[in-house]
């Protein structure tokens, strides 16, 4: 390559460069798509083997559950930065350089105090030795800010607490911290008759943390049904954390109807109007809504749901529509939802359908995968339509096409790109319609020592593989696979969580250096006749 070709490829990567969007918040967007459509750098043509690869790791201090989150400009020590902001389970927060995968130091760390050891509940095995940060935080670059919900061990109990930090250095700010309480009129479970608390002793945090309407909505679901338990949602004020400013239970007058979604955040509309799905539990459609899918005003007050007709075997199978959070379509009124029993639901927001109706109204369900729950899924929103990708345990990856608010049952193409576990992380990088490429990481969590598995598929044909790590294993192989949690795909890179303390980072590896010239005598001319 000339020095003219590198020079002006440079100048193009800027301008690229230039064009790549902030990741703020979990799944890419409030609509959770898992979609990043500004990438203009990585492409279908130059993601390789050859090409392609790991490029270094940041090393952090506990597991993650979040997804990494990516800021351009940021101005931190008198340099403006694009940082890589990482939450881990044991209550620290990180920026790093994110154009520097080889840098051994962060450019900031904070610890929020001693996590919540798992061996404080005589049951569970879902998440080892302890938890911290385990949901997604959210960011709102106009007040520089970062917002996360640890769980802490406080008085030999877990407290749960909102926290508001500085991009530039991590210091506290909009109200520093605050702990997470409240409560709802009703006499369901863990009441006084007259109204039901938030008890952080039966409680989750997992659901990715969402900023719309000014406010922060923060979700919460059980931790191995233990019961009492519900869903619960907190509002509080983006400027001022101190102001709670709402508070919603799935199940006021029962039990149970927890949120947790796989990790994937609440959705919201346009309109702030805020998306939910509920697992198992009561279900009346007047006070209580276990299983299903609901629409909330930015006050948290139920606007509309969907509840499948045949809720109550859901619950029987433990087959929870809550292991998917709702997926907003962009450009159309349509969102999409899905159980543990591999259903997937087509809804329409202007008129979900509510309990089981039949008609023109009806939302639309299909059995996409034959094995296993849906619990991840990604959607890459094109002008025409929507590429939705499934992927279903210890079976293929699939393929389909939604357009029209309808999702064509049959697939348009398939992959052999899955792992035994259901719990794969996935995303979709393109440049609007064009340059897809449909990224999935997947393993065996609860297996130390057994790494993930990373690959890159053409996303207009997931049957074309373009690259995955056990290629050139030596070289690419990441660490331990970290469930649910999507790879973060920007500015030419992509970021992957670990359950060994590292977020491996790959891209476009490095040219080879331009041969020296070689240098030669001039020869002497004779001028003689």
């Amino acid at each position: 390559m000339s020095h003219f070709t590198r020079v002006t490829y440079a100048c193009l990567l800027g301008l690229s460069l230039q064009a790549q969007p902030n990741i703020l918040t979990s799944n890419y967007s409030n609509a959770r798509t898992n979609a990043n459509v500004e990438e203009t750098i990585l492409k279908p043509s130059n993601v390789s083997p050859e090409t392609f690869g790991k490029l270094g790791a940041y090393s952090v201090d506990g597991h993650v559950f979040a997804q990494p989150l990516y800021v351009r400009n940021v101005a931190i020590k008198g340099a403006l930065k694009n940082v890589l902001y990482v939450a881990t389970m044991h209550n620290s927060v990180y920026a790093f350089d994110a154009d520097d995968p080889q840098s051994k130091e962060p450019l900031w760390q904070v610890n929020l105090g001693q996590p919540l050891p798992t061996s404080y509940y005589r049951r569970f095995a879902d998440i080892e030795k302890e938890i911290g940060i385990l949901s997604t935080p959210v960011i709102d670059v106009a007040r520089r800010a970062i917002y996360f919900v640890t769980c802490r061990f406080v008085d030999e109990k877990p407290s749960f607490s909102l926290h508001a930090l500085d991009l530039t250095d991590g210091s506290d700010k909009l109200g520093g911290s605050i702990e997470i309480k409240g409560s709802v009129p009703g006499s369901g479970d863990n009441s006084d008759g007259k109204n039901v608390f938030f008890d952080p002793i039966q409680h989750m945090q997992r659901p990715g943390l969402l900023l719309a309407n000014h406010t922060i909505y923060i979700a919460f679901g059980s931790h191995n049904d233990e019961y009492p338990f519900h869903g619960w949602i907190a509002a509080y004020d983006a400027g001022n954390i101190q102001k709670q400013v709402g508070m919603f239970n799935s199940t006021p007058a029962g039990g149970y109807g927890a949120i947790w979604q796989s990790g994937r955040g609440l959705a919201a509309d346009e309109a702030g109007n805020v998306y939910v799905a509920t697992g198992n539990g009561d279900y009346d459609g007047k006070f209580n809504f276990s299983q299903s899918i609901l629409k909330l005003s930015p006050s948290l007050g139920i606007i509309d749901w969907f509840t499948p007709e045949k809720w109550s075997q859901l619950n029987d199978d433990d087959a929870d529509l809550s292991s998917q959070g709702p997926i907003l379509i962009p450009g159309t009124n349509h969102l999409l939802g899905g159980d543990k029993e591999g259903n997937l639901y087509a809804v329409d927001r202007t008129n979900m359908g509510r309990l089981g109706s039949k008609g023109a109204s009806s939302p639309q369900t299909l059995r996409p995968i034959q094995y296993g729950g849906i619990f991840n899924m990604a959607v890459w929103p094109r002008s025409t339509d929507a590429q939705v990708y499934i992927t279903s345990e210890g079976d293929i990856t699939s393929q389909f096409t939604a357009a029209g608010g309808v999702v064509n049952p049959q697939p348009t193409a398939a992959s052999n790109a899955v792992g035994d576990s259901p719990f794969q992380g996935m995303a979709v990088s393109a440049d609007g319609d064009k340059d897809g490429i449909f990224w999935i990481n997947f393993g065996d969590y609860s297996q130390e020592g057994v790494p993930a598995v990373f690959c890159a598929l053409d996303a207009s044909d997931i049957s074309s593989l373009l690259w995955c790590s056990h290629i050139y294993a030596d070289r690419d192989t990441p660490g331990r696979f970290a469930k649910f949690v999507a790879p973060t795909v920007v500015n030419g890179r992509a970021y992957l969580p670990t359950f060994s303390y590292e977020i491996a980072v790959y891209g476009l590896l490095p040219e080879p250096p331009l041969p020296e010239l070689i240098k030669r005598p001039l020869r002497k001319r004779s001028f003689k006749r």
